[in-house]
């Protein structure tokens, strides 16, 4: 069974702020775990997509293409 991946861009503008993953889950008031996920493009809530989007100052539709 193939899992749908989302294309978008946490790792790219994370590592230009640099932060590291648990930072940036830190900030979101997320998981590591959750943060690698979405890197992979695996699901994830919306509602984690946009405390990541707040955390990184970004609009979320610049990040979840």
């Amino acid at each position: 069974m193939e899992e749908k991946t989302r294309k978008n861009r946490v790792k790219k503008f994370r590592e230009e702020i640099p932060l590291s993953m648990s930072e940036l889950a830190r900030r979101a008031g997320l998981t590591p775990q959750t943060i690698a996920k979405m890197e992979k493009g695996l699901p994830t809530r919306k509602n984690s997509e946009l405390k990541v989007a707040k955390a990184l100052r970004k609009q979320y539709k610049e990040i979840f293409l």
